[in-house]
């Protein structure tokens, strides 16, 4: 994207998602370097302009649930101040517990300020634990684990049943033009040895 496209997207942003007025964003930043100077070319303060930049520095399948309204702008910018692997644990958590900006601002606050890992912080906070049992079809399917598909599954902009129903259906599909030739050689072979 070129400045004046993201001028233009900035200044009628119509009903264009937050992370690509976040990318808007970001090609200004690099041109300007600042938000300050960003604020004289755009109707957006520089605290907004802020937090669509952090939308859009955040991993590709967090930014597709700020864009699906499941992370709010809010989350998105405390997520940010995360180290990545973290990132996707605390918005996985918004997802999954509806955990509200005010918690998430103590959540994040707090791992930031003593240094201890999430998990512990967000099981000391909020209760959650990532050994319970995760609310999927798939018995013995605890919190870890749905995290972790939930997190391949966000990076392919698919929620967590369309990501587990493709990668059954991968699975089980059978080759059929594979097996049509491993059948053909055979029957080749079956008639030379006549």
């Amino acid at each position: 994207m070129d400045s004046q496209t993201a001028r233009d997207w900035l200044n009628d942003a119509g009903d264009r998602k937050p992370s690509e007025l976040g990318e808007a964003v970001d090609v200004l930043y690099h041109e300007c370097h600042s938000y300050d100077a960003i604020t004289k070319q755009v109707p957006f303060s520089k605290e907004r302009l802020s937090q669509l930049h952090k939308v859009f520095l955040l991993p590709k399948g967090i930014r597709w649930q700020v864009d699906e309204g499941k992370v709010r702008l809010g989350h998105a910018e405390q997520i940010a101040r995360l180290q990545e692997e973290d990132q996707w644990m605390l918005a996985f958590t918004i997802v999954q517990k509806g955990i509200d900006v005010k918690d998430c601002t103590e959540v994040v606050r707090a791992v930031v300020r003593t240094k201890r890992p999430l998990r512990d912080v967000l099981h000391e906070m909020i209760g959650i634990r990532f050994d319970e049992p995760f609310p999927s079809l798939l018995a013995g399917i605890t919190l870890e684990d749905g995290f972790r598909i939930s997190r391949a599954a966000w990076t392919r902009k698919l929620n967590w049943a369309d990501f587990s129903l493709a990668a059954i259906e991968q699975a089980t599909r059978v080759d059929l033009e594979g097996v049509a030739e491993i059948l053909e050689g055979l029957a080749t072979q079956l008639r030379s040895k006549r």
